[in-house]
């Protein structure tokens, strides 16, 4: 089934970054089918299945007051179902500095509509 390209735009921003940016764990994990991937690219970090991946963001949800993802561009792919983003990520740790920075998140949908994989790069400090 092909979707339009706003499908899977509102699947990233009003889906998984709104959930992430008001602190919904399983609303996160809602966006993941059960046996997808989750790969943080600059610290070689590789999640599989729900439970890897809620663990991940139960700590990192946990660790944070505030988290706000902005998307600055998007690119959809409907016949291969993939959205890659570029966003500027803001967050204030509880333990350590708040951070700025820029980011790319690419997405892989199943015929669901569910996430299979989603790689990032967390890119540098915005001046």
């Amino acid at each position: 089934m092909t979707r339009g390209r706003d499908f899977y735009i509102d699947a990233v921003v009003n889906g998984y970054f709104k959930a992430m940016d008001t602190g919904d764990v399983e609303g996160t994990i809602a966006c993941f089918a059960p046996d997808a991937t989750l790969t943080w690219e600059t610290n070689d970090l590789v999640l599989t299945g729900h439970g890897e991946i809620r663990a991940f963001f139960t700590e990192f949800i946990a660790g944070t007051n505030m988290r706000l993802h902005e998307v600055r561009n998007a690119v959809v792919d409907t016949e291969k179902a993939t959205c890659a983003v570029e966003i500027r990520y803001r967050s204030d740790i509880k333990d350590g500095p708040d951070v700025d920075m820029e980011n790319c998140n690419f997405f892989d949908f199943g015929p669901d509509g569910k996430f299979t994989r989603v790689r990032f790069w967390s890119g540098r400090i915005v001046d």
